[in-house]
């Protein structure tokens, strides 16, 4: 992009009203402080599907935010889904300033209200940040709320290094006989030597 940071977030009114004149589906908010000028505080934009192409999405929805460098620092938060050929289906976006409950609960209300025509039942994939895990249950009661295995095998400390080789294999297993059996291997890991 050229131009300025100042300059682009002027023109994010206008460029999803241009998005919405392709796709007449795009929901976005944008919201500022009317000062003396509108100071940004926080957009969120989702790129509205044909109903029929919720039915063909795999019943779950990834959620995670990550950090935004420059400038304006803030956090891009997102919800994608899986299609039917494991490719990675955007969802929804929002740029806010930071990973908070505020910045999840606005995200997820935004997010629920939109999202429609989806199974009752569905499983959310998110990483622990308690932002995440108080917003989610009272947004979306009926879906499962899970946690990505990925962050979970992070955070076991390397010392425990068998211990992550088993759970990295609980979280491949393809029967519920292998992954009880790795996961008994866990549960009775002495950990008191560690």
């Amino acid at each position: 992009m050229r131009g300025s940071f100042v300059y682009a977030y002027q023109l994010l009114t206008s460029y999803f009203a241009e998005v919405r004149l392709v796709d007449p589906d795009l929901v976005f908010d944008i919201q500022t402080i009317t000062c003396s000028f509108k100071r940004f505080i926080r957009c969120f934009w989702y790129f509205g599907p044909p109903k029929k192409t919720y039915k063909l999405l795999r019943p779950i929805v990834v959620i995670d935010g990550t950090f935004l460098k420059g400038r304006y620092q803030g956090t891009l938060l997102t919800a994608i889904a899986i299609d039917p050929s494991n490719h990675i289906f955007l969802l929804a976006f929002s740029v806010t300033n930071s990973k908070s409950i505020e910045s999840w609960t606005y995200f997820l209300e935004m997010f629920g209200s939109n999202f429609h025509d989806f199974d009752t039942r569905f499983v959310v994939i998110s990483d622990r940040n308690p932002g995440i895990m108080n917003v989610v249950p009272k947004m979306f009661p009926f879906a499962i709320h899970t946690f990505c295995a990925l962050y979970i095998l992070n955070n076991i400390k390397t010392t425990l290094e068998s211990t992550r080789i088993t759970f990295r294999m609980a979280t491949e297993a393809l029967t519920i006989i292998d992954f009880n059996k790795h996961m008994n291997v866990i549960k009775n890991t002495d950990l008191v030597g560690f």
